[in-house]
């Protein structure tokens, strides 16, 4: 053969590799687009002599990569790609960050018999059941139910996970700095290395799950959970976690002094919630949760009389008050066929609300938060969405709620599959 067919052999076996490899991956895109409005309010720590409103609009695209045992999730996401304050000086500049949410290995392996499932890499693990807050997601933290574009990462992790006839046991270990977006001060001192183990077991109609995990920061951490269909409207979940050590923002002894963030002793977290569904769509969620970590209503009472902005640090906890109830009511967009009032309006057929109060019952604060999901479009391969959504913060005066900086934020949403 001559040297340049040879060649010409050789580059079309590597065309053709990369082809079949291609083939092989798999893309999902996603991307949103968010126009958001914030009022803002005089508090006792932060006094005004006018309203203040800030107008942002921001962009996010994330792609998530499968190809053989290798699993990402990457995101560009937009922050500020339009700016406007009322107070010019706070015009904030336009910038892109691209981050890494998750990026892992995951294969299975045969010892001696025992078949084991092995995952390294950077991965968002959520253990914890409920919908308001989720006490064993104890590894980076987890906002739940924002308005607005909210990039979750995951942390670096380590496992080996072995299944039996009822569940899942998985050793695991993990470390939370590899987050790659500039967290508080709180959750920045509070990155962790730690080991663990993790039992998950379904018995009947009922789930179980315990945890027993050991690092660098809270140093001792025992967590379990249990979730449980009662018939086939009503189920009934809960979960607890007792951790050793904890960091927390502590007041002083003396008011002229700031507020510091220290390591304290025995930290209690604990939820308990019902979820009631009909056959028609309406789903309704129920959950008390209690957290001693967050400040008591003593320690909020102090800190609005003394006002200084350092106590405003209170406000970074994961939950910011120790008490905490929550109501959660969505309707399917199938359900408006079965009334006869609104069976023949048919764009109600791609209609979503949503509506969420979330109640401090110590001084009566009130985070009300509504969403309007309207489906444009939906081929199986790509869809489109249009959300309208607003959250109130209020309550009584003297609640932490309502001392919030922002009194209410209104986002318009577009999102999307390709």
């Amino acid at each position: 053969m001559k040297p340049w067919l040879e060649r010409l052999g050789y580059c079309s076996a590597w065309v053709a590799s990369l082809s079949a490899q291609a083939s092989e991956m798999t893309f999902e895109w996603d991307w949103m687009l968010s126009a958001e409005t914030v009022q803002q309010r005089e508090t006792v720590f932060s006094p005004m002599t006018d309203n203040k409103h800030q107008e942002s609009f921001n962009g996010l695209l994330d792609v998530q990569i499968g190809y053989q045992n290798w699993n990402a999730v990457v995101a560009l996401k937009g922050n500020d790609l339009y700016s406007q304050s009322s107070i010019q000086s706070e015009d904030k500049s336009a910038e892109a960050e691209l981050i890494v949410s998750e990026l892992f290995w995951q294969s299975s392996i045969d010892i001696t018999d025992i078949p084991l499932d092995l995952q390294l890499g950077k991965v968002r693990v959520d253990w914890g059941v409920g919908y308001g807050y989720r006490p064993l997601d104890i590894f980076t933290p987890y906002r739940r139910n924002p308005v607005g574009i909210q990039v979750e990462e995951g942390a670096g992790v380590a496992s080996v996970s072995y299944f039996d006839d009822q569940g899942e046991w998985s050793l695991i270990y993990t470390d939370s700095s590899w987050t790659q977006q500039k967290g508080s001060e709180l959750e920045e001192q509070s990155e962790q290395q730690g080991i663990g183990i993790r039992r998950y077991a379904l018995v009947g109609d009922t789930e179980y799950q315990w945890v027993a995990y050991y690092d660098d920061v809270r140093q001792g951490l025992l967590g379990a959970s249990v979730v449980t269909v009662l018939d086939t409207a009503w189920e009934f979940h809960g979960s607890a976690v007792y951790q050793s050590k904890y960091l927390s923002y502590q007041q002083p002894s003396i008011t002229r002094y700031s507020v510091t963030l220290e390591k304290e002793e025995n930290a209690y977290q604990a939820l308990v919630g019902l979820t009631w569904a009909n056959e028609i769509g309406s789903s309704i969620v129920v959950e008390y949760w209690y957290d001693s970590r967050a400040w008591s209503k003593n320690e909020w009472n102090n800190a609005l009389t003394v006002a200084t902005p350092s106590y405003q640090q209170g406000f970074n906890h994961v939950n910011m008050v120790q008490h905490n109830m929550m109501f959660h009511w969505s309707l399917d967009s199938n359900a408006w066929t079965a009334w006869q009032w609104s069976k023949d309006i048919s764009w109600l057929s791609q209609f979503t609300p949503t509506f969420d109060v979330l109640y401090s019952p110590e001084d009566n604060g009130v985070i009300a938060t509504q969403w309007l999901n309207y489906l444009l479009h939906d081929s199986g391969d790509s869809s489109v969405e249009m959300e309208l959504a607003a959250r109130f913060l209020t309550g009584k005066s003297d609640s932490a709620y309502a001392n919030l900086s922002d009194k209410h934020m209104l986002l318009l949403n577009i999102k999307g599959r390709f």
